[in-house]
């Protein structure tokens, strides 16, 4: 009897080791989600570029294209100057940059923008049509998303 009892909690160690090892061999790490609100609209953003390691495993994808070409055919979001953009992390980054590439030429406008929530106002934006990035930073890699933001001065 007891030959059994061993050899069925070594049969099923056995098999919580193949199931465990087989789960992590597939595992690879997911940037975390990001919803930018402004004026109390949310707008989901996905991630284009990351570089992430977790659990001894690492996941990346590159999207080597300038952000005004990425977020060409998106819906703008409107803000006003004086809005406050609120950045929502699944997981608080420990760094976060936020850049503005005019839509029309495809060039840096406005570079590192600072204050969270971003204040457009603070960084003496103008009003038009951009690609904004944001750059988040983790202890555990990158990750770069991009949206498109249409900004309107409300003194107008």
């Amino acid at each position: 009897m007891k030959k059994y009892v061993l050899w069925g909690t070594i049969s099923l160690l056995s098999l919580f080791c193949v199931i465990g090892w087989s789960t992590y061999s597939r595992y690879k790490p997911t940037p975390p989600d990001l919803e930018v609100v402004v004026a109390k609209h949310a707008v989901e953003v996905k991630p284009v570029t990351y570089s992430l390691r977790k659990w001894g495993r690492t996941a990346s994808a590159d999207t080597n294209t300038d952000p005004a070409v990425l977020v060409k055919e998106s819906r703008p979001i409107i803000v006003e100057t004086d809005d406050k953009i609120r950045l929502l992390f699944e997981q608080s980054p420990d760094s976060v940059k936020c850049y503005l590439w005019e839509m029309d030429t495809g060039k840096l406008a406005y570079k590192g923008l600072k204050g969270y929530p971003l204040n457009l106002e603070e960084s003496n934006v103008a009003t038009g049509d951009y690609a904004m990035e944001i750059r988040a930073k983790w202890g555990n890699g990158y990750v770069l998303y991009n949206t498109r933001i249409m900004v309107h001065d409300d003194t107008e």
